[in-house]
């Protein structure tokens, strides 16, 4: 029977290290063509809009989607795991799910694009996602101290005082952007900014940047400058990078940028060869984020509520129709 977990059970099970381990195979996997993403779909009609995230990952045996729908009210996000049979295993609220592995994957690109011996990290941005999003960058590197920075000083100041304590090193607030990316190694923007809070001037040689914010095509956390400086470029999905990554879209625009010039994580983690290729090498990661990831997250939370005994078992039939005589390849839908 297919089991329902809702977001609190989610929360409870699933930990950032957890998702971190769920996602990094996967995320290979994807990168040498064994697992399987498609870009996101939105349907917009009347006061709303869905979208459609799916994935399949041979591997672990599942494939599914995350769907959300946006109204007046808000957002309401869904995830559906399947097994390879096609049997339904899961049905799961996700915002946390989406929390989650967005950190996860910033914990990823890091890893894979940041110098080893960063020690400094900057956040803009101290929103919903930012807590989520410090913690991951302190997963990936021995991270000794952050500088944070937000439009609204209360927040900060807060956010602060709360990450200090939860990470056990000194996170202080920034009186401007600038200052908070002064010292970094690593920053990572989480805003909904319109227009650009990061400026590749500002950018000292070897910094790595995860872009996670900006989540329409009509905004925009960094100018063309963070673009143009950088030796890697990498993003979640080329081809949804083109639809969603404002950043990017506009510095092909400008010519400031090719689109062959940029990479997917999933090529970077796959890769034999490390991509950064010195000390002082500028790296860029953009994330939208991706069904892959939603899955692969999904999946492991599966494991977990089963392991353990939680989620509601829901009495839904699941009749097979048989299709094309039992031939899948004259199967037509």
């Amino acid at each position: 029977m297919a089991l329902f977990l809702n977001e609190k059970q989610v929360d409870e099970l699933l930990s950032l290290k957890e998702a971190i381990d769920a996602l990094e195979q996967p995320i290979r996997e994807q990168g040498l063509g064994l697992a399987f993403n498609k870009p996101r779909t939105i349907v917009k009609g009347g006061k709303g809009s869905v979208s459609v995230l799916p994935a399949a990952i041979p591997s672990i045996g599942s494939m599914g989607f995350k769907t959300y729908t946006v109204g007046p009210e808000g957002a309401r996000f869904w995830l559906m795991l399947f097994a390879e049979t096609g049997e339904l295993q899961s049905l799961m609220e996700s915002e946390n799910i989406s929390r989650i592995r967005t950190g996860a994957a910033t914990a990823i690109a890091t890893k894979y694009m940041s110098r080893a011996n960063s020690k400094v990290a900057a956040i803009l941005g101290t929103g919903h996602h930012a807590p989520t999003q410090l913690e991951a960058v302190c997963a990936a590197r021995p991270i000794e101290r952050v500088y944070a920075w937000s439009r609204t000083p209360a927040n900060v100041v807060a956010f602060c005082e709360k990450m200090t304590r939860k990470l056990g090193i000194p996170v202080e607030p920034a009186p401007t952007a600038r200052d908070a990316v002064r010292e970094a190694d690593i920053v990572t923007t989480i805003t909904s900014s319109m227009e650009p809070v990061l400026f590749g001037d500002w950018l000292r040689a070897g910094t790595h940047v995860n872009l996670v914010g900006a989540m329409k095509i009509t905004c925009r956390e960094a100018d063309s400058r963070v673009l143009e400086r950088a030796d890697v470029l990498a993003v979640d999905d080329v081809e949804q990078s083109k639809a969603e990554a404002a950043e990017f879209v506009l510095a092909v625009k400008e010519g400031k940028l090719k689109w062959q010039d940029v990479l997917e994580l999933s090529q970077v983690v796959a890769s034999d060869t490390p991509k950064r290729t010195s000390a002082d090498a500028i790296t860029v990661f953009k994330s939208h984020g991706i069904g892959l990831w939603d899955v692969a997250a999904a999946a492991r939370v599966y494991q977990l509520a089963k392991r353990q005994s939680v989620g509601v078992h829901l009495p839904i039939e699941q009749p097979v129709v048989v299709l094309g005589g039992g031939d899948p390849s004259r199967i037509k839908v």
